[in-house]
C-alpha cells in the first residue's frame, strides 16, 4: 500500500475552491488521527490517539494510508482506509461534516479514496456510522454508499460454562484445510432465506467471505465449528458456529452463526449457543459479543435468551467499487 499515493504526486486540486486532496504528510499524521477520532467537530484527547496508535501498530495498519482534505492551508477532512483480507475496505472518517465545506472538500475526499482503490484489491467498501451522526449518514449516501443495515452489538459476562450437551445424532466437526470446502458450502447453505444482512447477497465469493470472517479478530482452526447431522448416516452439514478471539479485550467474538433453512425451528440455535458460552469459558474469556442485523429478529430473540444484551449500534453503508462488474459466484459475505 506504500503512502497511499496514486499515479504522479497522488494530488488533485479543486481550482474553485482551492481545495487540495491529497495523501497525509508523515508530520500531519497525529493531526489527522485527532480530526478522524474526534466527536462533533472537537478533536480527539490526546489519550484516545495513544490508544489507536497501540491498536495501529497491533493491526499492522499503515497510517500513511491516511487521505485528507485542504482548504486555505487548513486540514478539514480526513480518512483512513483499512483494508481487510477478503477484498473489503473500511473507512474511518470523522463523524462531524462541516456544512461549508462538504462539496468542494469531503465529497471530493470521498470520491478520490474510493477512486484510488477501485478495481484494484477492494471490491468492497464499507463505513459503520452512529445512527445519531445523521449528516455523516446523509454525506456518505451522497457518495453513493447504500444503507446495509443497523448492526446492534451485544455482549454478556461469562463466568462459566453450562450444559452443551447436542440433540441425538449431531456432532461439531473442526476447521482445517480438509474441512475447509464443507465450511464454505456449510456458510453459503446458511444465506438461503437469512435474515442478516440481505443486501450483501451476491457481493462476494465465499473464499472472500470466509478470509473475511478470519480476519474478524484473532483466528483460531479450534474455535470454528461445523454441525452435522448424522442422524441418517451422511454427515451432513447443518450450521456453523465462528468464534475468534477479540485483539484488544478478553472477549471471545461471535464472528458467524447460520442453519441452513432444513435446520431452523429445533432449537438447534440454542444449542450452538450454548456451545459459544462453554467454548468462551474454557479458554479463558471473560465476555461473548457479537452484532447482528437489527431486522433479524429470530437472531436477536436466541441471542437475547442467552443473556445478550445490548452495547450500542452502527449504521453499515456499502458501496460496491467494481462498477457493476459480474460476480463469479452469487453468495453473500
Amino acid at each position: 500500500m506504500g503512502n497511499g499515493g496514486g499515479g504522479g504526486d497522488g494530488k488533485h486540486i479543486d481550482a474553485s475552491a482551492a481545495a487540495q486532496i491529497r495523501p497525509v504528510h508523515r508530520a500531519e499524521v497525529h493531526a489527522a488521527l485527532q480530526l478522524i477520532l474526534g466527536s462533533q467537530g472537537r478533536p480527539a484527547a490526546e489519550e484516545h490517539v495513544v490508544d489507536f496508535l497501540r491498536y495501529a501498530v497491533y493491526r499492522g495498519l499503515d497510517l500513511n494510508d491516511i487521505w485528507l482534505a485542504a482548504s486555505a492551508g487548513r486540514m478539514v477532512w480526513a480518512i483512513l482506509p483499512v483494508i481487510s483480507p477478503g477484498k473489503t475496505m473500511l473507512l474511518f472518517s470523522p463523524t462531524h461534516v462541516p456544512a461549508e465545506h462538504q462539496d468542494t472538500c469531503v465529497c471530493p475526499l470521498v470520491e478520490r479514496v474510493v477512486q484510488h482503490y477501485q478495481n484494484r484489491t477492494v471490491d468492497l467498501a464499507q463505513v459503520l456510522l452512529d445512527p445519531g451522526d445523521t449528516n455523516a449518514v446523509t454525506m456518505f449516501k451522497g457518495c453513493r454508499f447504500e444503507p446495509l443495515a443497523e448492526l446492534i452489538y451485544l455482549d454478556r459476562d461469562v463466568r462459566r460454562g453450562g450444559d452443551s450437551g447436542m440433540p441425538n445424532g449431531f456432532s461439531w466437526d473442526g476447521y482445517s484445510s480438509a474441512t475447509h470446502g464443507d465450511f464454505a458450502r456449510a456458510v453459503s447453505a446458511t444465506y438461503d432465506g437469512s435474515l442478516d444482512c440481505p443486501r450483501l447477497n451476491g457481493r462476494r465469493n465465499i473464499d472472500d467471505v470466509i478470509e473475511g470472517h478470519k480476519a474478524a479478530g484473532e483466528f483460531d482452526p479450534k474455535l470454528w465449528f461445523l454441525l452435522r447431522d448424522r442422524s441418517n448416516g451422511s454427515g451432513v452439514s447443518a450450521g456453523v458456529l465462528l468464534l475468534n478471539r477479540s485483539t484488544r479485550t478478553d472477549s471471545l467474538e461471535l464472528v458467524y452463526l447460520g442453519l441452513s433453512p432444513a435446520y431452523r425451528g429445533k432449537q438447534l440455535g440454542d444449542a450452538m449457543m450454548r456451545h459459544a458460552i462453554n467454548t468462551a469459558s474454557a479458554i479463558g474469556s471473560r465476555r461473548l459479543s457479537l452484532a447482528v442485523d437489527s431486522n433479524n429478529a429470530p437472531a436477536l430473540r436466541l441471542y437475547q435468551r442467552h443473556g445478550m444484551t445490548r452495547l450500542c449500534s452502527r449504521v453499515a453503508l456499502l458501496r460496491d467499487l467494481r462498477d457493476g462488474r459480474v460476480q463469479s459466484e452469487a453468495v453473500k459475505r
